[in-house]
């Protein structure tokens, strides 16, 4: 077996070699993410959007769904032992 495959390292893709020194930028690639620029105002205003409304469903509908079912399962297991 090689060294590569017994030391898995997590800079490398799956199935390749790791990176020689980490800290580097990959070939082809400067490393500064600046080159990238900024997301655009519409983009974070729908991200933010979203996590809200994400939010709201979880925990504002489904969490108390899940409670009354929980609650539910509880009453009908005692209901099931008084009447043994």
């Amino acid at each position: 077996m090689s060294e590569e495959r017994r030391d898995p390292s997590p800079y490398g893709a799956p199935g390749e070699p790791p990176l020689r020194n980490p800290f580097r930028p990959p070939p082809g690639g400067t490393g500064d993410m600046r080159e990238k620029g900024w997301i655009p105002a519409r983009w974070l205003a729908l991200w933010w959007a979203l996590m809200l409304l994400g939010d709201l469903v979880f925990y504002v509908l489904l969490t108390p769904i899940w409670i009354g079912l929980r609650v539910a399962a509880w009453v009908a297991e005692l209901r099931s032992r008084v009447r043994r």
